[in-house]
C-alpha cells in the first residue's frame, strides 16, 4: 500500500481544538497553576499524577462533561487525545512541524510529519502506549530522538 499524506479536513482541525481543549482541562485539573503554555515537563507531570491518581474514573466519556474542577479522573482515552494533541503542539512549536492525515499499511491516523528531512512521529499514539505500559519517562526523550533525527544531516 502506497503512503498518502494530507492536511487535516476542517473536521479534523475541530476535533484538534476539542482535544487541545481537553488537554487545557487536564493539566489544569492535575496541576492548578497551569496557565496555558503546554512543555514537556508539565505533560510529564500531569501524565504521572494521572496515573497516580485514585478517584473513580468519570463515567461519561463525552468531553463536554469534564472540566478541571471535575472531581473524577479522566479516562484513558481523554487522556490519550488531550495530552496526546497537546504534545503533537509542543512538537510543532518546537521543530516547525505541522498536522497530517497518513494512511499507510498499518493503517490511518493523524500525525506531526516534517518535511525535510521527513520524520513522522504519532502524538496519540505515543501516550496510548504509556497509558498501558504506565511509562513515565517518555515525552523528552521521544522529542531528543525526533531533534536527533531532523538534525543529523
Amino acid at each position: 500500500m502506497q503512503t498518502t499524506l494530507r492536511d487535516l479536513t476542517e473536521e479534523e482541525l475541530s476535533t484538534l481544538e476539542l482535544d487541545l481543549d481537553l488537554a487545557y482541562s487536564i493539566c489544569k485539573k492535575y496541576e492548578p497553576e497551569f496557565k496555558g503554555e503546554f512543555t514537556v515537563s508539565l505533560l510529564t507531570k500531569v501524565f504521572e499524577l494521572w496515573l497516580a491518581d485514585n478517584t473513580d474514573i468519570i463515567a461519561n466519556e463525552d468531553i463536554a462533561d469534564f472540566n478541571s474542577k471535575c472531581a473524577t479522573k479522566p479516562t484513558p482515552k481523554m487522556v490519550q487525545f488531550g495530552l496526546g494533541a497537546a504534545y503533537g503542539e509542543v512538537l510543532n512549536e518546537e521543530f516547525a512541524t505541522h498536522w497530517k492525515h497518513i494512511t499507510e499499511e498499518y493503517g490511518q491516523e493523524i500525525c506531526i510529519r516534517h518535511k525535510n528531512p521527513v520524520y513522522t512521529t504519532f502524538p496519540y499514539t505515543i501516550v496510548s502506549k504509556r497509558i498501558d505500559s504506565k511509562e513515565t519517562n517518555f515525552f523528552a526523550p521521544i522529542m531528543e530522538t525526533m531533534r536527533y533525527n531532523i538534525t543529523k544531516n
